[in-house]
């Protein structure tokens, strides 16, 4: 017999309910996709080139670009599975690989990021893990990431030429960053305990921060303290900082070419640019599969730069949709054959509802 939701789980609370997280973004989603394409709706010759750009583009790089997608998401899971190690040996093709492309892939279609909760409790599920122990690990993974896209968004704004001096400032702030990140990194691998206390004792002093984030951030300090164990072991910590750099290396690479592909020739360095304001910009709350925000993110950027705007937009595109369509296919067919059905996350997610949310991805 199915109990109703009202009895097994806490009422869910409006301003986290699905429905409205989708139609909050659906309609930032519409908004960015307003501004993206916003020299086409009465430009009809803008309109012209942009056909024009989908259909003299280079379609021959595509296998290239899907061998790196390939690589890109093989790396990911390569990662993972170091950071894995103090739950156990997990195969990194065979049993890391599967749950993070079905994250990926509800990503792409479900609201809020959830595709992060899905891929925690499939793992969970198949390797009789604890749901927290393996959030841990995909905590680590957000803070890595963080750090080697700073790191390549600080050397893109540095190396580009032709920028304001403010601009040169900014990519000094976020080298600075970057290095003090990577310090902080290590200092929370050596001293943990005392990071952990020093940060939650900083972040109770400040009033202008809401409770629920405070116990968010805190949730989240905490969960990466619990996974640290992977990281006391200099070869692996060593192996998870390298991995990191060349998974956004190949998403940078991905960018570059889907702009040469239209035509679209800029240095490497205003490519590493997109690439850092991609992977943030994804975070912002929009529709499943980051519609509207990715393609304004390389409109913004590119916009500063002597090249053909109908073919940016084109080339974003072009970029999106190479990764959203396989990802999502194999993701969802690989969810079909796990055994774990979607009424069972959504069951879990209910019970859930009052804890701290999975961290959201930084990638498309």
């Amino acid at each position: 017999m199915v109990v109703p939701a009202a009895e097994t789980s806490p009422k869910k609370s409006f301003w986290k309910s699905s429905v409205l997280q989708l139609a909050v973004g659906i309609v930032v989603s519409a908004i960015c996709l307003y501004f993206a394409g916003r020299s086409l709706w009465n430009d009809p010759k803008a309109r012209a080139e942009l056909a024009v750009a989908f259909q003299t583009a280079n379609y021959a790089l595509l296998p290239i670009l899907w061998g790196l997608l390939a690589a890109f998401y093989w790396v990911k899971a390569w990662r993972w599975q170091m950071l894995l190690q103090p739950l156990g040996n997990f195969a990194i093709t065979r049993e890391c690989a599967p749950p993070m492309m079905i994250g990926f892939a509800f990503n792409n279609v479900l609201p809020a990021h959830l595709g992060e909760f899905v891929r925690i409790f499939v793992f969970a599920r198949q390797h009789k893990a604890s749901n927290p122990a393996v959030f841990s690990t995909v905590a680590l993974e957000r803070v890595f990431d963080i750090l080697a896209i700073l790191a390549y968004l600080g050397i893109g704004l540095m190396s580009v030429k032709g920028v304001a001096p403010g601009v040169k400032s900014v990519a000094q702030v976020v080298g600075l960053v970057a290095a003090a990140g990577v310090l902080g990194a290590f200092a929370f691998v050596i001293w943990t305990r005392p990071v952990v206390r020093l940060a939650e004792g900083i972040l109770s002093r400040l009033p202008f921060l809401p409770e629920g984030l405070r116990g968010k951030i805190v949730g989240l300090i905490e969960a990466g303290a619990s996974g640290l164990a992977a990281l006391k072991s200099p070869k692996t910590l060593l192996g998870i900082l390298i991995t990191s750099i060349l998974q956004w290396g190949m998403n940078g690479l991905l960018i570059h070419l889907s702009l040469a592909s239209f035509d679209v020739h800029v240095s490497p360095a205003v490519s590493l640019i997109v690439l850092g304001v991609v992977a943030f910009g994804v975070t912002v709350p929009s529709s499943p599969g980051y519609f509207g925000v990715i393609q304004l993110c390389f409109v913004e950027v590119l916009r500063h730069f002597p090249v053909n705007q109908p073919a940016v937009l084109a080339a974003s595109v072009y970029y999106h949709m190479i990764q959203w369509v396989p990802v999502t296919v194999i993701g969802l067919l690989l969810f079909a054959r796990s055994g774990v059905r979607l009424r069972e996350v959504e069951s879990a997610k209910a019970t859930t509802a009052d804890e701290a949310d999975p961290p959201v991805e930084m990638s498309t």
